[in-house]
């Protein structure tokens, strides 16, 4: 019976190792296959493909697990960076091989990626590409107002005839869970500076304060008056139209759509295909027009350029990008320990002659806001830092943004949010219920102020929230000191309170209008840089063995799909969650955008 087992058992392991043994073999063999990849050709004549739907993000982009494969095997990224897109429409200009663009897919709201401010900013690319003379195509199915708000600079516009413009207009919306938590026994208590600061509302009411929807309002206001203005310029319309044909109708319908110039034609795809096919030619392996994507077109010009790794003189960006969590951060969270590390990395960089940091983030932990401040700020004293505020920089975000020699903002950028506030759960009740309880034994009267099982006392409170208007006070002054503005003007315009980059631009929390290219230009040109310098990211790209190593390593989470309007709604339930489990600050205080930026 002995020998059974022990040949059994041997024969298990026996076959696990092999298994093992040939997942390793095949893993080296598909990075064989992409490292040996020499590239499609691109041919004469071919329209670059900006692909909406493949999510424009700030921050290189990490390669979820089910795209592995076809990272592996040559195929097409998910998603693009912005960088990366607006050098790939500035090359497209002046390349011979490329006779026009063609803007297709749909744009949604993709966790950091295709905000508004990038949306803008790949506009104003398409827009200056038009100096070529080369033609900008759109097809649109069923359009988000994203995705037509880019769409709106083609010179040709074709919608599907069986499809609707889903353009609706903007709203803002969260998720309350104060009944929930006083269902299951879970009390939350808060601290805070700032009549607007709202952060904390959804854990301790059940809809929006007067405040919070004051301020909201007002948001949404500017940005859409914005979106606009710039959709109507593009397409000769008059000023208001856009907004009468919305009321009017609700949903656009093809023919209305057609009827009030807002597309040039209604086509099916196949058709258009037809005619770009007999315009360009004949893809002869693909059977369609000749074409190229971004993504494709990008590694065609960084193997030309044969590193991937600029050497000599150059630009840093640096990428703030997520909720500021203390530590090493991870997934969807900017670790202030981290960022910091990198921005010393640059600072004492020789090559490295200025900093650009890309903003993208909604604030977080206060402590980790100051520790990336501190970093950024001994980074000015020798080489100039400029800021691009992406779709959102509020509370630490802009906290962080003060410690630089200019801010650049788009006008659609969610801003300010100068204040604090702390939050405390006590779970204590939800314990107590299932048959937990608490004890614990004190050297001082506040050695367990940290404690989520009981409330906090009067007297703890009045400790934090001295240390709260402590911090709020420092804010305070590094806004005045950084931006040249008196401290009682700074707490005027400051209570938590969010602007649109418009309203920013003129209370002078920002310096000029731009985007992350007009930065890093204006940073070549203080330091003395030729224009268009080389640039080193970070984070860098991810490498497909980082990939690999990722999801092996079972700590990614499985992919759903981005567009399912449902699916999309159980996500913010979940990414309200997961920040609710992100609080890490040591002491519980918090500069957090006070309202959701999930903008439909």
């Amino acid at each position: 019976m002995k020998s059974f087992f022990a040949s059994f058992f041997g024969t298990i392991a026996g076959i696990s190792m092999l298994v093992g043994v040939s997942l390793v073999l095949l893993i080296f063999l598909l990075i064989g296959i992409a490292s040996s990849d020499k590239g499609d050709v691109i041919s004469k004549r071919s329209l670059l493909v900006l692909d909406l739907s493949s999510g424009i993000t700030d921050a290189p982009p990490q390669i979820d697990p089910s795209d592995l494969i076809d990272s592996l095997t040559g195929g097409e990224a998910k998603r693009v960076t912005l960088h990366d897109t607006l050098r790939a429409i500035a090359s497209a200009a002046n390349d011979s091989r490329i006779s026009g663009i063609l803007i297709s897919g749909n744009a949604f709201p993709m966790d950091w990626a295709s905000g508004y401010a990038a949306l803008r900013e790949v506009r104003e690319a398409l827009k200056a590409f038009k100096a070529s003379r080369k033609p900008i195509y759109a097809y649109m199915v069923a359009p988000s107002t994203r995705a037509f708000y880019v769409a709106s600079v083609a010179d040709k516009i074709y919608l599907d005839p069986a499809d609707p413009m889903l353009i609706h207009g903007l709203s803002s919306g969260r998720l309350y869970f104060a009944d929930a938590f006083q269902k299951y026994g879970i009390e939350v208590q808060v601290s805070r500076v700032g009549k607007y600061k709202s952060a904390v509302e959804p854990y301790i009411l059940d809809k929006m304060s007067p405040e919070s929807k004051e301020q909201t309002e007002a948001l949404l206001s500017d940005m859409w008056r914005d979106i606009t203005s710039e959709i109507e310029n593009a397409r000769g319309l008059e000023p208001g139209s856009l907004q009468k044909i919305l009321s009017a109708s609700g949903l656009i319908d093809s023919k209305t759509a057609l009827q009030q110039k807002l597309v040039t034609g209604l086509k099916s795809l196949t058709d258009l295909i037809d005619d770009l096919k007999n315009e360009y030619g004949t893809d002869s392996v693909n059977h369609t027009f000749r074409q190229v994507s971004v993504s494709k077109y990008i590694n065609s010009l960084d193997r030309n350029r044969g590193t991937t790794e600029p050497r000599g003189a150059k630009i840093a960006v640096v990428y703030a990008e997520g909720t500021i969590i203390d530590g090493e951060g991870g997934g969807d969270n900017l670790g202030g320990d981290k960022l910091a590390r990198a921005i010393r990395k640059f600072r004492v960089d020789p090559d490295v002659k200025a900093i650009v940091l890309r903003i993208n983030s909604p604030g977080g932990s206060g402590s980790a806001s100051e520790v990336i401040w501190r970093e950024l700020a001994a980074a000015r004293k020798v080489k100039p830092v400029i800021v691009s505020l992406g779709t959102v920089a509020a509370s630490g975000g802009y906290y962080i943004a003060t410690a630089s020699n200019q801010i650049f903002v788009e006008p659609t950028t969610i801003t300010g949010s100068i204040g604090v506030f702390g939050l405390f759960p006590n779970v204590q009740k939800l314990f107590n219920n299932i048959g937990i309880t608490w004890d614990s034994v004190e050297t001082t009267p506040y050695s367990d102020l940290a404690t989520p099982f009981r409330q906090k006392t009067p007297e703890e409170m009045g400790v934090i929230q001295k240390y709260i208007d402590q911090f709020y006070q420092e804010f305070l002054e590094h806004v005045s000191q950084d931006r040249n503005i008196p401290v009682d003007q700074v707490n005027e315009i400051a209570q938590g309170r969010v602007w649109s980059g418009e309203q920013a631009l003129k209370l002078h929390l920002v310096d000029q209008v731009g985007g992350l290219q007009t930065a890093i230009e204006y940073a070549a040109q203080l330091a003395h840089l030729a224009p268009h310098p080389k640039v080193a990211e970070y984070p860098t790209k991810q490498t497909v063995g980082e990939a690999i190593e990722k999801a092996l390593s079972g700590t990614e989470r499985p992919p759903v799909s981005k567009m399912d309007p449902v699916n999309r709604q159980l996500q913010l339930l979940e990414k309200n969650l997961r920040q609710f489990a992100c609080f890490n600050d040591p002491m519980g205080i918090y500069s957090l955008l006070p309202i959701g930026i999930e903008w439909n």
